[in-house]
């Protein structure tokens, strides 16, 4: 969620294309039923407690919450090999904001 409370990970979503939220909807899927279980070339570790769930060009950062819950906390259509820095910034500072305020919205699959 950004600072006016929107989800911005969900309305990337909403925005793809329907095969590619598809896939989306395929890896949220498995990193639900699989959690930490699940690694490359699906989800990939990057620092701080962030992880990046990988369907194609699409990137969807996440973190583990209270043990097993996945909170998603930015989304991007990946252009270079690298994650732009100020993205990973960007879901470090999110994922500190959802540690100490504690309100996430649920999305059920």
């Amino acid at each position: 969620m950004d600072e006016k409370g929107n989800n911005l990970v969900k309305q990337f979503i909403k925005s793809l294309p329907v095969k590619e939220r598809a896939k989306v909807f395929a890896y949220l899927v498995e990193l639900k039923n699989q959690g930490h279980s699940l690694h490359r070339p699906m989800v990939d570790y990057l620092k701080d407690g962030i992880y990046e769930l990988r369907p194609k060009d699409n990137r969807i950062f996440y973190f583990f919450f209270l043990k097993d819950n996945a909170v998603l906390v930015h989304a991007i259509r990946k252009k270079t090999d690298k994650i732009p820095e100020g993205d990973l910034r960007l879901c470090i500072k999110r994922k500190t904001l959802v540690e100490g305020y504690k309100q996430i919205e649920k999305i059920e699959l």
